[in-house]
């Protein structure tokens, strides 16, 4: 496995990244609407916590946290969401990064997968995530052209299988010119609007 197509990299990579963007917050932001319909910056902020801890379930082949409820998420973060979501990722970044973590298959949230599969599915989910989170509070998303084209590479396959099997979960993808640049287009396959801005 080459470094640049090590998913433990962009896992790091991800992580870090979407740290940035919620250190960035302020408490009067976490009630603004995103991009994902509904939700809030906190809802993000709580769905993020909720899945970083259970794709380290899935990792370390555990029984997954019932009570981790990714539709409905409940509040994880407190009045520390940098502090609630570092954890999470730090337990995450540990457990898939165990021997053997990365080989055979693992549970992920649409069934049985090749391990390395349910890790990039972490990393699309969490890099989508940094994004709302980014336009939605109108900061720096800091993702870069390396980690788009590859988390656009996985969501091309990630998304319609997923939407498949649960369509509520994504929209149908928007259409995106050629002269988009990686990051919209990425954004564009979970039908999100990336045009999208907070309303004054």
């Amino acid at each position: 496995m080459t470094e640049s197509h090590n998913p433990l990299r962009f896992l790091d990579l991800a992580q870090s990244r979407a740290a940035a963007v919620i250190s960035t917050i302020r408490s009067d932001q976490l009630e603004l609407p995103t991009p994902c319909d509904l939700w809030s910056v906190r809802d993000i902020v709580n769905k993020l916590v909720a899945s970083t801890r259970l794709f380290t379930c899935f990792g370390l082949r555990q029984v997954a946290d019932q009570t981790l409820d990714l539709i409905n998420p409940k509040d994880l973060i407190g009045d520390d969401a940098l502090g609630a979501y570092t954890n999470a990722a730090i337990e995450c970044r540990k457990a898939w990064r165990v021997p053997g973590a990365l080989e055979g298959m693992a549970t992920s949230t649409i069934g049985e997968a090749k391990a390395k599969a349910v890790l990039n599915a972490r990393i699309f989910d969490t890099t989508v995530l940094t994004w709302d989170i980014s336009k939605a509070c109108q900061v720096d998303h800091h993702i870069d052209e390396e980690q788009a084209a590859y988390v656009l590479y996985i969501a091309e396959r990630l998304v319609p299988a997923v939407r498949s099997q649960s369509p509520e979960r994504y929209k149908e993808a928007i259409s995106s010119t050629d002269g988009s640049t990686t990051i919209l287009k990425l954004i564009s396959t979970t039908g999100r609007d990336h045009n999208w801005q907070v309303k004054n």
